[in-house]
């Protein structure tokens, strides 16, 4: 009888165990890795696969990002790169005014400062929409993004002093493009 109520005993122990402590350390590190996996998948996505996986695992919350935190945090880097391009891009040109700068420059200087600012807009219309959960044409916005920058660079008509900061824009956008992708849409 003392048997019976021992094996009770055991079986009653084990079951409080396996349905009351939570998982080992390991279960919870395989979780992560697992949700970190679509932070990874998408760079594998990218142009630059280097440049993602660093700018997107710089921000703390990309290793457990579901689709709308990695939205976020795209998003949010192209939004703050454009917003200080364009406030490098108006400094330029305020400092231009005071020596005698190539009017070429200065014109193209004008041009991406239109460009950047529409993609600011842009960018800033992406995250509103983020926040009221709408996920709607993030693919053509982020192209949009892309594309003003790619006008930027063109409009000087041979060496742009704004080539490393447009690329980075562009790696950017890219990075937007194919996290838009995780939101379909039917128009």
């Amino acid at each position: 009888m003392s048997v019976i109520f021992s094996n009770i005993r055991l079986l009653t122990t084990l079951t409080v165990l396996c349905f009351f402590t939570p998982p080992p350390p390991f279960l919870s590190a395989a979780a992560a890795k697992a949700k970190a996996s679509l932070a990874t998948e998408v760079c594998k996505n990218t142009t630059d696969i280097n440049f993602c996986l660093q700018s997107i695992y710089s921000d703390p919350g990309a290793a457990t990002a579901d689709r709308v935190t990695l939205a976020n945090i795209s998003f949010g880097k192209a939004h703050s790169n454009a917003t200080n391009t364009s406030d490098y891009i108006a400094s330029q040109i305020k400092s231009a005014r005071g020596g005698k700068p190539k009017d070429d420059v200065v014109r193209g200087l004008k041009s991406c400062l239109v460009n950047y600012n529409e993609t600011v807009r842009v960018l800033s219309e992406v995250l509103r929409d983020l926040n009221d959960e709408s996920y709607y044409k993030f693919d053509t916005m982020s192209l949009d993004a892309e594309n003003n920058t790619r006008v930027c660079e063109r409009g000087f008509h041979g060496k742009s002093p704004m080539t490393q900061r447009n690329v980075i824009s562009i790696k950017l956008a890219n990075i937007c493009y194919v996290v838009s992708k995780l939101f379909q849409y039917n128009d």
